[in-house]
């Protein structure tokens, strides 16, 4: 009799619990099985260059992305909960890299990886950080190499990739009739920066006369070798696949040698207040007719609703308006959008399908089409060249963006597209 007794108090209690479960309200929060996620509290983290040689420029992404997510903190969070941004200074040293990845990992419990920044530095923890199956967002590195969903199905790359943007560079460069009559030089920082940059040109029929390196460790050397030898080929188009420090050097080195080349450089490696930091008074004069693929809004476009909007957060946080100050906002914006997408009750593989499924629907102040899959990790798909004014701001020279696959072959195409429109108040 005792145990017809127990058994009807079993059947009770599943009963009760079914009936608590349906009654319960449709929009609880189930609890978090993976980690960095609790019923208030998101946890990503990064590892970017705050000082070191590689830090002018690169130091200001993380501070623009926390003034966003503090923004979005204020404003409710995301589904209920607000972001815990932790930021590990590598000094773009694979080495610290590896040791402060760790770090977010093991002692901080981050949920996600966001805006981790450099192609050596993230090279050394990427497959570490997909064998663990954490989502590694808006890599900060046009490597095409993390475009890989079978070997890093967690890696998402933002911006497009070297390969991409040396296929727009040769796309816009042999279709200007006195730009591809100019004798062509290469001048590229070794490893996969430069290795990208060659098969992009490569697979688009472009060669140059005359090709100089320097390796990652030497931005802040000033290149006179380099120099002398372009100036001695008679190089009259210059295309520089460097960051920002090593652009400074280059620019400051050749207006010493009085060597006065067309230079088209990268989208990376271009900004005027960190080149004018290094160059002073003369950095706009250098600048001015230099060629520059973006992806953006041009950041003088006060009229524009993502630039104002994303200058407000930085002037009320006392952050530098430049490059990287908008892209670190534009990107935490981003992942802001991702994870809403994501679910209240968000796990890891959920940011992953959002981000496969909805990238389409994300707002930016990119101007090109973003691209994610089951099948492919580009980022963002394209350009649009630009060139320096003497006033130090980049004018927007196509009406068309430039788009094209980071593929070893295939070349760039003219392509109309859309952007949509600021989310309301810029929020999630």
């Amino acid at each position: 009799m005792s145990r017809v007794i127990a058994i009807r108090a079993v059947a009770f209690g599943v009963v009760a619990a079914v009936a608590l479960a349906a009654a319960a309200p449709s929009g609880a929060t189930a609890p978090a099985a993976d980690p960095g996620v609790s019923a208030t509290q998101i946890v990503i983290g990064t590892t970017t260059p705050l000082t070191g040689p590689a830090s002018p420029g690169y130091k200001d992404v993380a501070p623009a992305a926390q003034a966003y997510f503090n923004y979005v903190n204020a404003n409710g969070g995301i589904n209920g909960r607000k972001i815990k941004y932790v930021v590990k200074d590598d000094q773009y040293n694979p080495a610290k890299t590896k040791s402060a990845t760790s770090e977010l990992i093991l002692r901080d419990k981050v949920f996600a990886i966001f805006g981790a920044l450099g192609t050596p530095t993230h090279s050394a923890v990427v497959a570490d950080i997909n064998r663990r199956g954490i989502p590694d967002i808006f890599v900060n590195t046009g490597s095409s190499n993390f475009d890989n969903p079978r070997r890093y199905p967690t890696t998402f790359p933002y911006f497009p990739s070297y390969v991409v943007e040396a296929k727009t560079m040769a796309f816009y460069i042999q279709g200007d009739a006195a730009l591809n009559a100019k004798k062509k030089c290469l001048f590229y920082q070794d490893g996969e920066f430069g290795d990208n940059a060659a098969v992009g040109f490569n697979a688009a029929g472009m060669t140059f006369d005359t090709t100089v390196s320097y390796f990652s460790g030497q931005q802040v050397a000033p290149f006179t070798s380099q120099i002398t030898k372009m100036k001695s080929a008679g190089c009259e188009l210059v295309v520089f696949f460097g960051v920002t420090s090593a652009t400074a050097q280059m620019l400051g080195t050749a207006a010493k040698a009085a060597f006065k080349p067309t230079w088209m450089i990268t989208s990376v490696g271009s900004d005027p207040s960190v080149l004018g930091a290094s160059l002073g008074s003369s950095a706009n004069a250098l600048l001015n007719g230099i060629y520059s693929p973006s992806f953006l809004v041009p950041i003088q476009d006060s009229s524009n609703p993502f630039v104002s909007q994303m200058k407000v957060i930085a002037d009320k946080n006392n952050l530098p308006w430049n490059f990287y100050t908008y892209y670190g906002i534009n990107t935490a914006y981003v992942l802001s959008q991702a994870l809403k997408a994501a679910g209240p009750n968000l796990t890891r593989q959920g940011l992953i399908n959002a981000l496969q499924t909805k990238a389409a629907t994300f707002r930016s102040a990119a101007i090109v089409p973003l691209v994610f899959s089951a099948r492919t990790h580009q980022g963002l798909q394209g350009y649009y060249m630009g060139q320096y004014n003497g006033s130090g701001q980049l004018v927007r020279l196509t009406s068309y963006v430039i788009t094209a696959t980071s593929a070893s072959t295939g070349t760039a195409k003219k392509t109309t597209y859309r952007a949509l429109a600021p989310t309301p108040k810029l929020l999630p």
